[in-house]
């Protein structure tokens, strides 16, 4: 019996990069929201016993060829250590539907492993709690711990230590990501060289406070002008292409816009689905190469 199972993307409403840490990372103060945008797993388990022990558990399918189906993607890590964890010796077939564009500031590749890990849970009944599966997660990667919850939360640390928030969603999102590739590591290497300002600091710290208070009492307007990233100098300064992508949004009625993650992706944040709608195909119809998709916070 197959099992299909969704993974949502997210965008950031607010990026705050923090001071470095010990090892190498940087600790990050983010509001995440998961949207409407959805990569698949097909997942089809055989319970019976290989013949070859030998034999490969893990068959792993995508449809783009580019993206890897080994040990080097983070579906496969996943199934690989609750495997070994918990002496699995099933074959597990797993075709994996990317719409999500990779190498976005979407999380694609990080909610579909913590899909994975969510399905693993309940099909073998292993009973992990939330702190378990985010314990794991953060293994992997720093947006992984975020996708065990899949709502609107306040992600610190790494990412791993979360706050939920009660999230609204009434508005509407326009995803945009060109036709380009970031690497999260080179942003956040050459964030070390830009100089932030204490009373920028100051005011990315009031911005942050301001964003909760809006999606706590449902203030779009509040919400829209307090929205931040501060790896976006970085980013612009590499494809000045997103600051025209963000330009078009906000001229065609987007409350505010902004990169999510490390970029390329640009969203822009409307109060009504017909501008929305008619920003979308407009950007679409202008950039034919780019990844355009109207969206829901769920």
């Amino acid at each position: 019996m197959k099992s299909i199972i969704k993974a949502p993307a997210k965008i950031n409403l607010c990026l705050k990069v923090n001071d470095k840490r010990d090892d190498g990372y940087h600790d990050l103060s983010m509001i995440m929201q998961s949207i409407s945008l959805f990569d698949t797993l097909t997942i089809e388990v055989s319970k019976n016993r290989r013949d070859n022990q030998d034999s490969e558990l893990i068959d792993l399918k995508c449809n783009l060829p580019f993206l890897p189906t080994d040990e080097r993607n983070l579906v496969y890590k996943i199934v690989k250590y609750i495997f070994e964890k918990y002496s699995i010796t099933d074959n597990i077939s797993i075709y994996l539907r990317k719409v999500i564009p990779t190498s976005a500031g979407l999380g694609g590749g990080s909610s579909d492993a913590a899909s994975m890990l969510l399905f693993l849970n309940r099909y073998y009944r292993l009973n992990l709690s939330t702190a378990e599966l985010v314990d794991i997660a953060a293994k992997f990667g720093s947006d992984i711990p975020f996708f065990i919850n899949k709502k609107e939360c306040v992600c610190e640390g790494r990412g791993e230590i979360i706050s939920e928030i009660k999230s609204f969603n009434n508005y509407y999102i326009v995803i945009a990501t060109p036709n380009i590739r970031v690497s999260t590591k080179e942003i956040f290497t050459k964030f070390d060289d830009f100089e932030i300002s204490k009373s920028q600091v100051e005011l990315e710290k009031e911005k942050f406070a301001n964003c909760i208070d809006a999606i706590k009492n449902k203030n779009l307007k509040k919400l829209s002008s307090n929205v931040f990233n501060n790896l976006e100098i970085v980013t612009e300064s590499i494809h000045p292409d997103m600051a025209v992508f963000k330009e078009k949004m906000l001229k065609m009625g987007a409350m505010s816009s902004l990169m999510s993650g490390s970029g390329p992706t640009v969203f822009g944040i409307f109060n009504s689905y017909f501008k929305a709608l008619k920003c979308k195909i407009a950007m679409k119809k202008e950039h034919n190469e780019a990844f355009v998709y109207l969206a829901r916070p769920i």
